[in-house]
């Protein structure tokens, strides 16, 4: 009860749910703004601090057939590659969530400051940019979907 109560102080005395509230709707509104021009990205959505970023197939016909590759292994491959990449090559943990394994949760700490949410949009945009843009990005994923059958 105590460690309990002592949450709540800090919280209060701290400001930490109103910070949570701005700092996580200005998160909200770079994400959109980051990632509005990406096909691969449907909607942006969240409450406080903690965020989802919606994805969907593809249209552009050769994504389109790497993706539905994809789905056919397993509906969660695609996000799966995005939270490799995030880990791999930013070092951002991440994790999709969602019924359709389609949305990628960004949960940062209460205590974040601007230049990480900062640093979080910019590797989400270059991480579905290469998404959006490349065949490297689909054919390593496929060589790791070709693995996961394999086992």
């Amino acid at each position: 009860m105590r460690a309990g109560l002592a949450t709540l102080e800090v919280l209060e005395r701290e400001n930490l749910g109103p910070q949570a509230r701005r700092l996580g709707m200005k998160f909200r509104e770079q994400l959109q703004q980051a990632l509005k021009q990406f096909e691969i990205v449907r909607e942006v959505r969240g409450l406080g601090l903690l965020s989802g970023i919606e994805f969907r197939a593809p249209e552009k016909l050769v994504l389109r057939a790497f993706y539905e590759t994809f789905h056919r292994i397993h509906p969660a491959m695609f996000g799966q590659v995005i939270v490799m990449r995030m880990f791999r090559e930013k070092n951002i943990l991440t994790q999709i969530c969602g019924n359709n394994f389609m949305v990628l949760k960004a949960a940062p700490p209460l205590v974040v400051s601007q230049e990480q949410l900062n640093e979080f949009v910019q590797s989400i945009r270059d991480v579905v940019e290469l998404a959006d843009t490349s065949a490297s990005f689909w054919t390593e994923a496929l060589g790791l979907a070709k693995r996961a059958v394999n086992i």
